[in-house]
């Protein structure tokens, strides 16, 4: 004999009085706009139902009330039509925002007391999206305005800061670049991140990025302080402090940063530090500027901290971008000469990007394109004013090469240094350059090139003389020098020998009097002779020279380093003289030099390189 199976659904139908019912784990439910729970019914210790989802409000409404402020209101997870849960979620993302800008947990006030904002301004019974909707358009405006967060409702209040300290965007170029912040350690998208359209990739300075935020800046700083050696960082401490007077006193620019920090704790401290202090601190990440470049479409095409990869990778893509963006109908290739009425310095798209109109040295032509910055636009219209004026002026240039009074005994002296055509062309080259040098080239109307070009013809010839009777002098200096540059016997002071010779090399060169300075060339007969003169005394006392020698070459070996390194030769060509000027003060002291000269002044020099 067998029994039918019986459904527990009979028993809870039949036995609704006896059964015993309980919830647990309320919660809210944003698909639903209802506080839900799992409900379980057992009947004298046996369960007829394990967990079913049911509507919580009607079981426990006080319990449902507090369920739907905690998860719905609070944390904004509700789909309303009331306006004050739209305008409290914006309220949040701002206080998030702040978070995030600070880098500081804590800010936002706990869920208990934002809950608690909402105690007795909506009634008990409201636990649904629909219920809370249909008590919001009956209730009074006073009603409605309590439901509204302010950033002190949220805020604990220890989150002082203003817009000037996070700015939400970066002005450039005419366009407004928008900053997003992220607060998440090891994300990497961690810190500050500036979004850039692809056409403005180039005009993007790369100094500007390094100062970041005001809001940012006090804890860089801080940190470049606390990275640097200890026998430097122990004159700025507390290092906090310095940090907030230099961000006090100092306001972002397209200047690096640490040239900026090196020159204010100098002025502040006097203590001696240049920017190649700081150079290999490692930074935390979030105090680097990340950059997001994104194209015409929004989709983004680069991420990263390191702006030179990026445009080592998009350079080319973004001055296309940008050039169809600025005046295309400006641009010309294949520019053989002078041939505008006048080429304008700035203009501007019908999307008001501003563009700045250049001429461009292509090497074998001239060509005339749009830029992004200013200041490259500039540097790169003088190189292209320079190449059309050496192809207008070529029969001048010849003329002059022609017609340079160059004697024979003088031909014959360079003839170890080559050709009289090689000089030649060396002198009209030089003096062709130092004209072009004190030339006001950002010429942009064709009377003005007109007015540079016949300037420029006309004191061609007398400036290659006063090249020539410099070359004379350095010429004579030289072949006096030659003799003295072979020891008297094989092997004798071979490294001081060798000393003078690379001296020598360093100054005498190829094309060197086209490409020292006339100021400098000024100098050259002065170098040698003391070059002269110490060789003399090296063959009296070789011991002597030696010693004089190690204290000189401590110098030049610090400046062939920093060559060999890539270190601009503008910014070595200081130290590069101050050498050439401390071998004459010590090997020839009676030829005196211009200026006071001393191991003490090149290693300060030194100090202040990269």
């Amino acid at each position: 004999m067998s029994c039918a199976r019986i459904e527990p659904a009979w028993i809870e139908q039949q036995a609704a009085h006896l059964v015993r019912r309980s919830w647990r784990d309320a919660h809210w439910s944003r698909k639903r706009g209802a506080v839900l729970a799992y409900e379980q019914v057992t009947l004298f210790g046996l369960t007829l139902v394990e967990k079913r989802l049911v509507q919580f409000g009607a079981r426990d409404p006080d319990l449902a009330h507090a369920v739907f402020v905690r998860e719905a209101l609070v944390r904004g997870e509700l789909d309303a039509r009331a306006d004050f849960v739209r305008a409290n979620a914006r309220v949040l993302a701002e206080a998030h925002d702040i978070e995030a800008k600070q880098r500081r947990s804590g800010l936002i006030r706990s869920e208990d007391e934002l809950a608690a904002f909402f105690a007795g301004k909506l009634p008990r019974e409201i636990h649904t999206t629909a219920a809370l909707d249909a008590w919001y358009r009956r209730a009074a405006p006073a009603e409605q305005a309590a439901l509204r967060w302010s950033l002190a409702d949220v805020l604990t209040g220890a989150g002082g800061s203003s817009a000037r300290d996070f700015p939400a965007r970066m002005e450039l170029a005419g366009h407004t670049l928008r900053y997003d912040y992220r607060f998440v350690p090891g994300d990497p998208a961690d810190g500050i991140t500036l979004n850039v359209p692809l056409a403005l990739v180039n005009a993007l300075p790369v100094a500007r990025t390094e100062w970041l935020v005001p809001g940012l800046l006090v804890e860089k700083v801080t940190e470049l302080i606390r990275g640097l050696p200890k026998a430097l960082r122990r004159n700025f401490v507390p290092a906090p402090d310095f940090a907030r007077a230099f961000a006090e006193a100092e306001s972002a620019r397209d200047e690096p940063l640490p040239v900026a920090l090196a020159a204010y704790l100098r002025r502040v401290t006097g203590v001696e530090i240049g920017p190649a202090a700081f150079a290999g601190i490692e930074l935390p990440a979030h105090l680097t500027m990340r950059l997001r470049v994104y194209d015409a479409d929004g989709r983004t095409l680069a991420e990263g901290r390191d702006l030179a990869t990026i445009r080592a990778q998009w350079s080319q893509a973004a001055r296309s971008a940008f050039s169809q963006q600025a005046d295309a109908e400006l641009t010309r290739e294949d520019v053989a000469e002078f041939d505008f009425e006048t080429i304008p310095e700035q203009v501007a798209s019908p999307s008001g990007l501003s563009a700045f109109p250049a001429l461009v040295d292509l090497g074998e032509s001239v060509a005339l394109r749009v830029f992004e910055r200013r200041d490259e636009a500039l540097a790169e219209h003088r190189r292209g004013v320079q190449r059309l004026l050496r192809r207008g002026l070529a029969s001048e240039i010849k003329q002059a090469r022609r017609q340079l009074p160059l004697n024979g005994k003088t031909a014959l002296k360079w003839a170890p240094l080559g050709s009289a055509e090689t000089l030649r062309g060396d002198i009209v080259e030089a003096a062709l350059n130092g004209l072009l040098a004190d030339g006001d080239l950002d010429v942009r109307d064709r009377g003005s090139y007109e007015r540079l070009k016949a300037g420029i013809a006309q004191a061609l010839f007398r400036a290659a003389v006063q090249g020539l009777a410099r070359a004379e002098a350095i010429i004579e200096a030289h072949a006096a020098l030659a003799p003295w540059l072979e020891p008297p016997i094989i092997g004798f002071a071979r490294a001081n020998y060798d000393d003078l010779r690379e001296q020598l090399a360093e100054l005498v060169f190829p094309g060197f009097l086209r490409e020292v300075a006339p100021a400098r060339l000024q100098h050259y007969p002065r170098y040698l002779q003391a070059m002269r003169l110490r060789a003399e005394r090296l063959r009296q006392d070789p011991a002597r020279d030696q010693a004089k020698m190690l204290g000189v070459q401590l110098y030049w070996r610090e400046y062939l380093k920093r060559r060999a390194s890539g270190v601009d030769a503008h910014v070595l060509e200081e130290l590069r003289w101050l050498v050439e000027e401390l071998r004459v003060s010590v090997f020839a002291q009676e030829l005196k030099t211009p200026e006071p000269v001393s191991p003490k002044r090149l290693a300060k020099a030194v100090a202040a390189l990269p």
